[in-house]
């Protein structure tokens, strides 16, 4: 179940992202570039609800207004695809740190075989319909794809005026 939240996660966070990761993460910036960051780093619900909808439109395929299991499959593949081109570079990388002396004792071929490979069960739009689709008729309206990710910020921001500050960011951080 963790494991689909997660690609549920990262299919909403595709248009999404500097929303979403901004929405919950604490304040990493140092305290003399705070105030700076601070304009930078403030996520409003406007803007997460507009990329929500951007995101929306780019899944919905069809532009029906509505996303099908097939969409919502599609979309979560590209994610799958994006997370293992992503880290199979980092391992590509870190083998290179790893074999300083360039002598080639920790073989490539041991290394790569450690990277992540494709799930040996494909996406399953179905699974995401059903978790989405809270009136049960087999699609998912924009209402529907936007709840999850409104409520979660709603229930940050606490004082419920549309903005995450740093300190409703920090305080849920341990709740993450």
């Amino acid at each position: 179940m963790l494991i689909r939240y997660s690609s549920l996660a990262a299919l909403l966070a595709l248009g999404a992202a500097p929303a979403l990761a901004t929405a919950v993460a604490p304040a990493a910036a140092p305290a003399a570039a705070k105030p700076a960051a601070a304009a930078a780093q403030q996520q409003t619900r406007a803007a997460l609800l507009k990329g929500l909808d951007a995101n929306f439109k780019v899944i919905d395929a069809n532009g029906d207004g509505t996303l099908s299991a097939v969409e919502l499959q599609a979309a979560e593949s590209k994610v799958q695809q994006q997370r293992i081109a992503a880290l199979r570079a980092r391992f590509e990388a870190d083998f290179a740190k790893l074999d300083t002396n360039k002598d080639g004792s920790l073989s490539k071929a041991e290394f790569m075989a450690a990277a992540p490979q494709a799930p040996a069960t494909p996406p399953n739009g179905a699974a995401l319909v059903t978790q989405l689709d809270k009136n049960k008729d087999g699609r998912v309206t924009a209402d529907e794809y936007r709840t999850p990710s409104l409520t979660r910020f709603d229930s940050v921001d606490t004082n419920h005026d549309g903005v995450l500050s740093d300190a409703e960011r920090r305080a849920a951080a341990p709740k993450r």
